[in-house]
């Protein structure tokens, strides 16, 4: 009896670790951190650049406490479409060491591994991430969309980041695939502001969904779902990218069932994690594509 006891506690406090870790995971700003990171490995793969694992750990510091920083902002608007983010980051009071802790490494990371005009770039996108909350956002009563086009901005800018920190030359495939980028987080963001649009009225923000309303606003959605592959193929049948980019295109059909699905349950937190996880893809589809090409090559020479 005892033994059932002991271990019907252990297994509780299992539990209740792995639901704080996951917690943590998706409403500390981990999960949009970690996703930066797979853009930066992602490139590294489609244009064969070596990668070290500093240019990862400068790329998660510069995103963690950026959304960290806009999520623990955004506690008081949150109360009305995510209460379960603002209640677990309501009184936080660990974002300030972050930040600095983050401003601390990233420039001795820089200082070792990489060169004075990367460590300004990747101070920049840090220091106007975290004014984004406080001062960029409020754009958006006077600009529409204002703050979709910032952040998928900032996202584009980790391809150019990738090059600028081993000082390779920016090309126009570095460019396409940043196109790329800025177009699918664009729609990212555009989508999660389905979920804010009571408190974005209320607060005046001219956001896509405030402006053109529920129909319009998927319409928009899907065309820049079909025109970010579209952007990919044409740069393929050109040859300006390598055929490897065609593992994006199950992209597309995956975009669609999570908008549908948001579409008809917008106040359902878990669709809004379909979307989020999309970088995670990115790195993930062409990292298998890479693998799968090479498996079929050797498979044809064996056989």
């Amino acid at each position: 009896m005892f033994n059932y006891v002991s271990n019907s506690n252990i297994n509780r406090d299992i539990e209740k670790m792995l639901i704080s870790i996951w917690k943590e995971f998706i409403f500390g700003g981990h999960l949009f951190a970690l996703g930066a990171v797979c853009v930066v490995a992602m490139c590294s793969l489609i244009f064969r650049l070596p990668i070290g694992l500093d240019v990862l750990i400068v790329t998660y510091l510069i995103f963690y406490p950026i959304y960290l920083y806009d999520y623990t902002r955004g506690v008081h608007d949150d109360l009305l479409t995510n209460s379960e983010r603002a209640r677990y980051l309501s009184g936080n009071k660990k974002v300030n060491v972050i930040i600095g802790v983050s401003f601390i490494s990233i420039t001795i990371l820089f200082i070792h591994f990489s060169n004075s005009t990367t460590m300004l770039l990747g101070l920049f996108v840090l220091v106007m991430g975290l004014l984004y909350s406080s001062h960029f956002k409020k754009i958006t009563k006077r600009i529409i969309g204002f703050k979709n086009f910032f952040v998928a901005s900032v996202w584009a800018l980790l391809v150019l980041f990738l090059f600028c920190y081993y000082s390779v030359p920016i090309t126009k495939e570095t460019m396409i695939i940043a196109g790329f980028v800025f177009i699918r987080m664009i729609s990212i963001q555009i989508l999660f502001d389905v979920r804010d649009v009571e408190g974005d009225k209320k607060n005046g923000l001219l956001t896509i969904p405030v402006v053109l309303g529920r129909s319009k606003e998927f319409r928009l959605l899907k065309l820049l779902n079909v025109a970010s592959v579209f952007l990919i193929v044409i740069a393929v049948f050109f040859h300006v990218l390598p055929l490897i980019v065609l593992s994006f295109l199950p992209l597309m059909f995956y975009a669609f069932v999570y908008m549908e699905k948001i579409r008809k349950s917008m106040n359902n937190y878990v669709n809004y994690l379909l979307a989020a996880v999309e970088p995670l893809l990115w790195f993930s589809f062409v990292f298998f594509g890479i693998n799968i090409s090479k498996l079929a090559v050797f498979v044809s020479i064996t056989l």
